[in-house]
């Protein structure tokens, strides 16, 4: 495992751990090079021996490597070194689908169907160039903080060639294909299967198929039919859920057959959620009469019916004479209800890069293009939006790349939307790249380092340490110390002053004041206030009581006030306990009993005080003042002959966080007079 500050090839500077698989370790790094942040792939250690997971990791870079486009997170380099293998990729700060979606429960339509959009964009980008990703689930689509969905991890990914047609791979067995489950082949259409899973689960927040082990999951797939998602969602329109229901058949043949088919009918839904048009399907009966059927589940019939019909000429009417019919039925199918139309046969707007099937869409009064805007200045950005009714909402960022006032992301274009729709602009603001250490913010008290950075419009994170050099509040150094960028955050250490060394209180009770100076000073702790009573039950000049708890833990050097005892009280000599109110107290309180867990870990400046209340007024005498003793003592509450305010004969001894004043425990006391 790499640790954090650890450099790779001299340029990868380990940041942090950030996730990890079954093969291998994530990393968040930063590429000094290119200043940037990245993340970074690693291989585990007990597989890099190995030449078959090696081959097979090197080979997700590999087919990654070549793909380039918005909504799939890019492969920068592949690096072989020693026993070490991995691949730096693009860092993106956001959460995978999976975990967005069990935050929200299941996702709005709208939105559903624009994340849908951005994973099938990203999918035909990577079938254009022969790649099956083999494993689409939530789990593997993130989504970027500013909305962008990109699917990662081509963990089990091949390129694929005529030469390798018969490869295949199994994948996540919640989003597997039944062809895939079956061990059969797989190609665009696994991947759409898988893709249809997915966002079934993004509309009812489950997944169709669950079971107590993989193998029940994995049969369902192949032989369950899927519970409509609408009777889950009935937000769910019937033109969403047959998308889902194509994308989700169990024959290959029966889903869509490209990822550029369904981005097609998601656009056509989320324009017109209502069902997808069909045209009108004619059949003649034996009577020769002609029927009409819009119903999907009739057509489904139907079409079975053709296929039974069209094994019969086969077997009955020869190779020749079952051709010409074929032919006669796919061009009369093809009239009827557009199979071979891209989609679903419903007409949609043009917009600048799409395919061929998308040439003959036609827009309505009320719908425009987005165009595309990358590139160009924000005030030109606006005026072509204003032209098109469309509204700008735009984010502001800083960018090494991009010109100041330039647009460097959109959202949706080439889409088809509605006039006067939203449209989210990302303009640059430039480079906002700052020297830390031209900043000279070490040395300098924490407030002046915060006011600093914030005329740089950097944000920063305090952390205390300990220093025996640089005075307490003042900056120590900071991370990172050379540069930074405008809108990010950096971490501030500020001196604490010296490490404080903590000792324990010894027990000076019934010690001579000599004694208990000696066990002070090996405490390395000094004699604090001293006060003197009479007291039968010691010896004179024997401490009676101390006034920090033993066993607590203080810093070295703490004052430790002390009572001495002047023994026994002379017969006929006039004193304090003579015509007064007096009581006595010996309790223990048991300090972690507030606290809790981590007692141990916490100290608490505590004070202890007698209350009674005098002709309707409250009045206060410190019995113990406030000092710092462990949240896990057990506080000795032990005072003898305690001289109460005259001709009053209750009160109150209360423990008190000295902090913030609040009574954690109290003890009633009975006074009595004494003549």
């Amino acid at each position: 495992m790499l640790k954090n500050g650890e450099f790779l090839q001299e340029r990868y500077e380990i940041l942090d751990r950030i996730g990890s698989g079954g093969m291998s370790d994530v990393y968040k790094a930063k590429c000094h090079k290119l200043n940037r942040l990245v993340a970074i792939k690693v291989l585990k250690e007990e597989f890099s021996e190995d030449a078959g997971f090696v081959s097979r990791f090197k080979m997700e870079a590999q087919a990654a490597a070549g793909l380039s486009h918005p909504n799939i997170v890019n492969v920068y380099d592949v690096v072989d070194d020693g026993d070490m293998h991995y691949i730096v990729m693009e860092l993106i700060e956001g959460i995978t689908l999976k975990n967005y979606i069990a935050k929200k429960g299941m996702l709005d339509i709208r939105e559903a169907i624009g994340i849908a959009i951005q994973i099938a964009q990203g999918m035909a980008a990577a079938h254009d160039s022969s790649i099956i990703h083999r494993d689409i689930k939530p789990q593997n689509i993130i989504i970027s903080k500013d909305g962008k969905a990109k699917v990662a991890d081509f963990g089990i990914a091949r390129a694929v060639s005529r030469q390798t047609e018969n490869s295949y791979a199994i994948g996540s067995v919640h989003y597997i294909a039944p062809e895939q489950a079956s061990g059969g082949l797989s190609d665009e259409r696994s991947d759409i299967y898988s893709f249809g899973i997915t966002l079934y689960e993004m509309v009812t927040g489950k997944v169709p198929f669950d079971g107590d082990n993989a193998v029940s999951v994995a049969m369902a797939h192949m032989e369950k039919e899927i519970l409509p998602p609408s009777q889950i969602n009935n937000q769910v329109s019937a033109g969403l859920e047959a998308i889902i229901l194509k994308c989700t058949r169990k024959k290959p043949e029966e889903r869509y057959a490209s990822s550029s088919e369904v981005i097609n009918d998601l656009r056509r839904v989320l324009m017109n959620p209502s069902p997808i048009p069909q045209k009108p399907k004619e059949e003649k009966t034996e009577s020769g009469e002609v029927h009409s059927d819009n119903s999907a589940s009739s057509r489904g019939k139907k079409e079975k019916d053709i296929s039974h019909h069209l094994e019969r000429l086969f077997s009955i009417g020869g190779i020749a004479g079952a051709i010409l019919v074929v032919a006669v039925l796919l061009f009369l199918i093809a009239q009827v209800t557009g199979i071979f139309n891209v989609g679903s046969g419903l007409d949609l707007p043009t917009s600048p890069g799409t395919s061929r099937a998308e040439e003959t869409i036609v827009l309505t009064e009320n719908q425009v293009n987005i165009p595309e805007l990358q590139g160009i200045t924000e005030e030109v950005a606006r005026t072509r939006l204003a032209e098109l009714s469309l509204q700008p909402e735009i984010s502001y960022e800083y960018s090494e790349t991009v010109r100041e006032g330039y647009v460097m992301a959109q959202d949706n274009a080439g889409t088809v939307v509605e006039k006067n729709s939203i449209v989210h602009l990302t303009v640059s603001k430039g480079s906002g790249k700052v020297m830390v250490e031209s900043l000279g913010l070490v040395g300098k008290t924490s407030e002046e380092a915060l006011e600093i950075l914030a005329l740089n419009e950097i944000s920063a994170v305090m952390v205390p340490e300990n220093s025996e050099v640089i005075e307490e509040g003042s900056i120590i150094r900071c991370e990172p110390s050379d540069t930074v960028y405008k809108g990010e955050s950096i971490v501030l250490y500020v001196s604490s002053g010296p490490a404080i060394v903590m000792t324990t209180v010894p027990d000076l009770t019934g010690q001579t004041e000599e004694t208990a100076l000696k066990l002070l000073e090996e405490a390395s702790l000094l004699p604090g206030d001293v006060e003197m009573e009479y007291n039968a039950a010691i010896p004179e000049w024997s401490i009676v009581r101390q006034l920090v708890p033993v066993g607590s833990q203080v810093p070295i050097g703490t004052k430790v006030g002390y009572v001495v005892s002047f023994g026994i009280e002379p017969a006929n000599e006039e004193d304090e306990l003579r015509d007064v109110y007096v009581a006595s107290i010996d309790e223990e309180f048991d300090l972690s009993s507030i606290i809790g867990p981590g007692s141990d870990s916490t100290q608490i400046r505590i004070s202890i005080q007698l209350t009674q209340v005098v002709n309707g007024k409250t009045v206060t005498k410190t019995l113990m003042p406030a000092h710092y003793v462990n949240g896990d003592t057990k506080l000795s509450i032990h005072f003898q002959n305690i001289v109460g305010e005259y001709g009053v004969d209750e009160g109150e001894v209360e423990v008190v966080n000295a902090l913030t004043g609040k009574v954690l425990e109290t003890y009633y006391l009975s006074f009595t007079h004494k003549n």
